[in-house]
């Protein structure tokens, strides 16, 4: 599955991604009304679901980070449920400024490890435009889990993909924003394939 370096490293390494995640846009909004916003929607996930994780995080240029997981009980280490059928993951919905944007950098941690690329992350480019509701992509880690210390499982391969999944994520959308018109969606998507420097399609 490798096509790509990457690294993982300890819990005293976990500031590359710093910060609260961004939260979901308010599901009453109406994107009618926004001129100098719009909305952008993609699903996160990863594709395997052991303990605390693994949880995928992504960071914007503009408009903060992401995460694949939300927390349910930060005492106690728990998730959230997965919304997705087919990965461990959930949909987000973001208002952004209109203009220029791009998805920079991804992150996977599982208990207090994270994996990383080695090598330069490249962009991924998009435009938000005001009063639409632009999809992104199912933003995806393939993971493989295997034998780790004391007996847990634990990364032992992965994969970052851009994936369409526009059918499964729409349909979420849809349910949860009805006051955003059909005319207000833009379902094209700007990269789908692995997104990693090693892709010919994505090196700098």
């Amino acid at each position: 599955m490798r096509r790509f370096t990457w690294m993982c490293s300890t819990l005293l390494a976990l500031i590359a991604l710093t910060g609260c995640a961004a939260k979901n846009a308010d599901m009453s909004i109406n994107t009618s009304q926004l001129t100098e916003t719009g909305l952008v929607y993609a699903s996160l996930s990863t594709s395997d679901e052991y303990m605390y994780g693994p949880i995928a995080t992504v960071r914007f240029e503009r408009g903060g980070i992401i995460k694949s997981r939300e927390e349910d009980n930060p005492v106690v280490g728990s998730l959230k449920p997965s919304e997705l059928q087919d990965d461990y993951g959930r949909l987000v919905v973001l208002e952004l400024p209109a203009g220029k944007n791009s998805l920079e950098y991804w992150v996977v941690t599982h208990g207090t490890t994270q994996y990383h690329s080695v090598d330069d992350v490249p962009k991924i480019g998009f435009t938000v435009e005001p009063g639409k509701a632009v999809y992104l992509a199912n933003l995806h880690i393939q993971t493989s889990l295997g034998p780790g210390l004391f007996g847990h499982k634990a990364i032992v391969d992965l994969l970052p993909e851009i994936r369409d999944r526009s059918q499964r994520d729409l349909k979420m959308f849809r349910a949860r924003y009805p006051n955003v018109a059909e005319a207000d969606i833009i379902s094209k998507q700007p990269f789908v394939g692995v997104w990693s420097q090693s892709n010919p399609l994505l090196a700098q």
